[in-house]
Order: C-alpha cells, then sequence, then structure tokens
C-alpha cells in the first residue's frame, strides 16, 4: 500500500502493478515506501536516503522550510510514516526501530513522535496517542515501544511523526521490528447447560426459563455469558401452500390456490386444476400432490400480466443471504401458449422503515427464463430465479407472473414451488452480555417467525457461552435441542 500527500519524492514504482500490502514488509524501507503510508504538508518532506543503520536505504522525515516565524499550533507542519497490522485484543505489540535526527537535543519548536491508532472492526478509533520521544541524537540509536491491545481492537495502525515550526530539521528511521507477546489468558472453565432438557418440548408457559451452570474464571477475570437460538428451518418454511394443493372457493364459485395473492386486485384468470366440476381430468397436468394452478390471460384487448403472490418480512433473513424461488411450468396442449405470450418466476426486494408496506421502497428484481410457445408440449419444466438480500432489504416478494400481449391465448401451468437460501441456520434470537446464570425468554420468539407454530414440528437449538473479554469457552453439553410438537 502507498499512500503519499503533498511534497513526498516520487518513485519509481508502476502505478498499475498490484502490490498486496503486507504489514511485515519492506520494515526497512529497501523498497522505498511500500506497504507504508506517508503524509507531509506544503512545509515537510518525505524521502528515501542513500544514509541507512543498514542496507541501503532509510527514510527521512524533513521540515525543509524557514517556518520559525509562523504562529500557531508546533503540529502546524509535519510529515509522518504509518503502518498498519492486524492484531488481538489482549496481546501486547512491541515495536523497535533506529532512529537519527539532524540534532543532538530537544529543539524549540520541534517534536518527535512515535504514534498509534486502534480501530475496530467497523474502523472506528478505539485509542489514539502519539508520545514524545525523548531521547534523541545525531548518531543511531534503537527506539522500543511496548502497544497493549485494548478491548474490541482488531487493526494498529503505527508509525513516526515530526511536527513544528524550525528550519531544516529531520529525522532517520531504519529497520523496523515487530514481535507480538500473546495475552496469557485461561479460558472461563467448563460448564453444563441446564434447562429446558435436551430433546424436551417446548413448555407452554407464555415465559420460558434458560437455565445453565457457572462458568468460573481461572484469572478471576469477570464471566458473562452469550445466548443464541436457532433453527435448521430456513426459508422454505416461508413458503405456504408450494405445492398449491390447498384450495378455497371464490366468491364467482371456482376454486384457487389458498394463502397466495392475485394481481389485478380482481379474479379471474387464476384456477386450481382440477376443479370440482371438471369432467376431464389429465393426470400429468399435476406435478405433484392433487393439484396445480393454471394461470392464463387478462383478456383486456391489450397487454398486460397476471402476477400470483407472496410476501414475507425478511427480519430473519441476513443480508447477503442469496433465495432461491424455484418450481416447474408445464405448457399445456389443451392451450398451448401463443406467439410472444410467457410465464416466469420473479423475486422483488422491498425495503422500508418499519412494518408498513405502504411505506416501502421497491430496491430490485430478478426473474427466470421464461416458459414460452418454444417449450415442448405436455411436459413439466424446471425454473429459477435467485436474488441476494441487499442491506437494508426487510421485505420479499415471491411472484409467478404471465403476461398475455395482443388478447393472444395460452394457458401455464405451475406446481411444487419451494424456496431455499444458502443459509444453513435460521437464528430466531442473540443475546450478549448476561450476567446471570438464566434468563426468561418471551415464548413467541420460537412461535412468531413465519407463523411456525401452524407448521410442521420444528426442533430449535439454544446454546451458551462464556467469555472473559479476551477468550470464550462452549457449553460441555450443548446445544439442546427443543421440540416444538403440532
Amino acid at each position: 500500500m502507498l499512500t503519499i500527500f503533498a511534497c513526498v519524492e516520487d518513485y519509481d514504482i508502476d502505478p498499475h502493478v498490484n502490490i498486496p500490502y503486507d504489514s511485515y514488509g519492506n520494515l526497512g524501507f529497501e523498497d522505498g515506501i511500500i506497504h507504508w503510508s506517508g503524509h507531509a504538508n506544503t512545509y515537510s518532506n518525505i524521502s528515501i536516503e542513500s544514509d541507512p543503520y543498514e542496507g541501503l536505504n532509510s527514510l527521512k522525515l524533513s521540515i525543509s522550510v524557514d517556518t520559525s516565524s509562523f504562529e500557531g499550533s508546533s503540529g502546524s507542519v509535519l510529515a509522518e510514516i504509518s503502518k498498519s497490522l492486524d492484531v488481538i485484543q489482549g496481546d501486547t505489540i512491541s515495536l523497535s526501530f533506529q532512529l537519527r535526527s539532524s540534532f543532538n537535543d530537544q529543539v524549540a519548536g520541534v517534536v518527535l513522535f512515535n504514534t498509534r491508532v486502534f480501530h475496530d472492526l467497523n474502523g472506528q478509533v478505539i485509542e489514539e496517542e502519539q508520545d514524545t520521544i525523548n531521547e534523541i541524537s545525531t548518531q543511531w540509536q534503537m527506539v522500543n515501544v511496548k502497544y497493549p491491545v485494548p478491548q474490541d481492537a482488531v487493526s494498529l495502525v503505527f508509525g513516526v511523526r515530526i511536527a513544528g515550526v524550525h528550519e531544516a530539521v529531520h529525522a532517520l528511521v531504519d529497520d523496523f521490528t515487530i514481535s507480538i507477546d500473546p495475552l496469557s489468558n485461561q479460558l472461563p472453565s467448563e460448564f453444563l447447560l441446564l434447562s429446558p432438557a435436551d430433546g424436551s418440548s417446548l413448555p407452554s408457559d407464555e415465559q420460558i426459563e434458560l437455565s445453565w451452570g457457572i462458568a468460573n474464571d481461572p484469572d478471576g477475570d469477570g464471566v458473562v455469558y452469550d445466548l443464541q437460538i436457532w433453527t435448521d428451518a430456513v426459508v422454505e418454511n416461508y413458503l405456504v401452500n408450494g405445492g398449491l394443493d390447498e384450495v378455497v372457493t371464490h366468491w364467482l364459485g371456482d376454486e384457487i390456490p389458498s394463502d397466495w395473492d392475485f394481481w389485478p386486485y380482481y379474479y379471474h384468470n387464476v384456477f386450481s386444476y382440477p376443479q370440482l366440476g371438471d369432467s376431464v381430468y389429465n393426470a400429468g397436468y399435476v406435478h405433484g400432490g392433487a393439484h396445480s394452478m393454471l394461470i392464463t390471460g387478462d383478456f383486456t384487448g391489450q397487454s398486460n400480466k397476471t402476477i400470483l403472490y407472496q410476501g414475507f418480512f425478511a427480519d430473519y433473513i441476513p443480508p447477503s443471504t442469496r433465495v432461491t424461488f424455484s418450481g416447474y411450468m408445464l405448457n399445456p396442449s389443451i392451450d398451448p401458449i401463443r406467439n410472444n405470450n410467457q410465464g416466469y418466476l420473479s423475486i422483488d426486494q422491498f425495503a422500508s422503515g418499519g412494518s408498513a408496506l405502504n411505506n416501502s421502497t421497491w430496491i430490485l428484481n430478478h426473474t427466470s427464463e421464461s416458459i414460452t410457445s418454444g417449450h415442448s408440449l405436455d411436459e413439466w419444466h424446471y425454473f429459477e430465479v435467485s436474488s441476494t438480500t441487499e442491506e437494508n432489504t426487510n421485505y420479499l416478494q415471491i411472484r409467478i407472473n404471465y403476461e398475455q400481449f395482443n388478447d393472444d391465448s395460452g394457458t401455464v401451468f405451475i406446481d411444487d414451488l419451494t424456496i431455499n437460501t444458502n443459509n444453513t441456520r435460521l437464528i430466531l434470537l442473540e443475546s450478549e452480555d448476561i450476567d446471570t446464570t438464566s434468563i426468561s425468554i418471551d415464548r413467541t420468539v420460537f412461535t412468531d417467525p413465519y407463523d411456525f407454530n401452524t407448521r410442521e414440528s420444528l426442533i430449535y437449538y439454544w446454546d451458551i457461552k462464556a467469555n472473559d473479554d479476551f477468550s470464550t469457552s462452549t457449553s460441555q453439553n450443548g446445544p439442546f435441542r427443543l421440540n416444538l410438537d403440532q
């Protein structure tokens, strides 16, 4: 990584060459300032010098213009070099480097610093310090510093800085070394999950009490507990009546698939197959189960679209989840697709600030390939569409679409629709930093998501981790299972 500002000398480095950053690379500046970041302003400079402690090069930080008459803080003129390093909280970073300055003692208005900035996982600054280097000389000498890594820190930016207002002063640095002293920490002791017992049924009480044993810490550190509840019932459980076997009678007298919504809002071109009064039945027009669904055009005299859909909030689908909607479609010989008519599957993503759908904002749409007049008659064809959830997605619509042009005829049969994701675990609840060995959970945590209480029997899992801010231990006998029996 090469970052240079202001008056920094230009080096013979091909800007089009991608050089992977190396925290331990080029510690002696033999390759210029590759793997370092440099910063200078109008009155300062960074350069590579053939005046090393050893090797061929050292790095020079300079105040190169007479700034002795400047007003303001000593930091108004500066030059610095820095490097980033991945760290683990609790470890100690030991740094050493060689330093030689153009002055033997403190110079009025000029300060040499060693600097450090710790960041968390989100890039936010946790700790930032600059310490004055007091032992300076015109001869090479080693500077040693230690940086304990604070809690939640994942990266360290360290470096050397010259700042001040003076005429023509500089410092040379060379031969950095980096060593890490790992945290000497003992894990919290093993502990047991207690109740509800493994394999038991979910209690009918409104509040479910989870309890576990105490984890002791050999170092005397405070211990807190993290809870996670999950199920393997992923997105496929959200699709209701995916086989289209559940039917209801519309007020016009026809049978239609239950738990699906229609657009346009009036009904006349979506039917369950077979209907109760069908005198002719073709078993080949049902892919699985007792029913399939047929969808045809609107016959309004102009091009139109008919949509059958289900929608659900994506509260339990994390961002970057790949959702795949699939099913089977058939082009029937009794009423084949004509000309440009087509049927296809789609996934639409929406974002909203709350639970009100009328305030939702459409984000994107993905569609499958279409079944058309070119598909062989009376054969089931498999179609699927995938869509990866965005960071702000909180509502999904799963759609079956039929487009009709110029009143051309044609029907599409549809059956055995499913949804799956690339996630194998559906997180229902996470609670951190629990300072007791029990917690009361509302039963709705288990039953409310997407009407789990009306679905097939499910298995839930819960487990506890103990941590002392540095290390984590998992329960000795977890996870425990809880059954939701209907």
